[in-house]
């Protein structure tokens, strides 16, 4: 029983340095606002005004509605600090109606919240054929990734965006997934380098060649590294280890 509650101790500390780290840092689905302007609802505040405001609309199961003209950021729960060999996870639902050949970004991370320029993890939307195509750009500078795939107007789909941290400059990386499903890939190709944290989730409605949609579920979470099988097997065994030395002891 000992040596057993040895191994479960040693795995266990492992599990919890992993996550010490894990953790949902921004959610928002909306359903509480007042249907009308999203700014000043829930610490939703505009990054310069606009003639043409977000909106939020529903009776229920509210949304944002994006068109054109407006950016508005809300903070973290707290800063994250960004550690190579994490990941920080962006989840939401869009219902495209409507896209421009050319394109533009509706959401994008940030640092610090409310700048105006230092636009991370930039998730756009363009028309293709009888659909629209999603992409992803780190930062301006660099160029957009968009996916193969094209996906349906008027249609609800679930996106995650995967920021992951890897140690040196300007080459990080991202996956996009749809529905559960690979959607692309990116690396950084900018040469602004990574920011050294992130603060805020933001809405974006880009004058002339935004998309138009309805945005909802937003959620931004961290993900501590997972460690190797082999270093989990490692600690089990100095768990083990220590143990046995223990019992010798006592039948010294």
């Amino acid at each position: 029983m000992k040596v057993f509650l040895g191994l479960l101790m040693a795995t266990l500390a492992v599990a919890s340095a992993t996550n010490a780290r894990a953790a949902i840092v921004f959610s928002d689905n909306f359903d509480s606002y007042t249907n009308g302007t999203l700014s000043g609802q829930g610490g939703w505040t505009a990054t310069a005004a606009a003639a043409t405001p977000i909106q939020v609309s529903g009776v229920v199961d509210k949304v944002v509605s994006l068109a054109t003209g407006q950016d508005e950021y809300k903070a973290f729960t707290a800063p994250y600090t960004i550690v190579n060999g994490e990941s920080v996870k962006t989840t939401f639902q869009i219902v495209v109606s409507a896209a421009t050949a050319t394109g533009d970004y509706f959401a994008h991370l940030s640092n610090p919240a409310g700048t105006t320029g230092n636009f991370y993890q930039r998730v756009f939307a363009r028309s293709s054929g009888a659909g629209f195509q999603l992409g992803l750009l780190a930062i301006s500078g660099g160029t957009t990734t968009f996916g193969t795939d094209i996906l349906n107007f008027n249609q609800a789909y679930d996106v995650e965006a995967i920021w992951n941290f890897v140690a040196g400059a300007t080459n990080d990386t991202f996956d996009l997934n749809v529905n559960g499903a690979d959607y692309l890939t990116h690396t950084w190709n900018s040469a602004t380098a990574e920011p050294t944290a992130l603060e805020a989730a933001n809405l974006r409605q880009a004058a002339g060649n935004a998309a138009t949609l309805t945005f909802n579920n937003y959620q931004v979470e961290t993900v501590a590294a997972i460690p190797e099988p082999g270093t989990i097997a490692l600690s089990t065994l100095a768990g083990l280890g220590f143990l046995g030395y223990r019992l010798r002891r006592k039948q010294c």
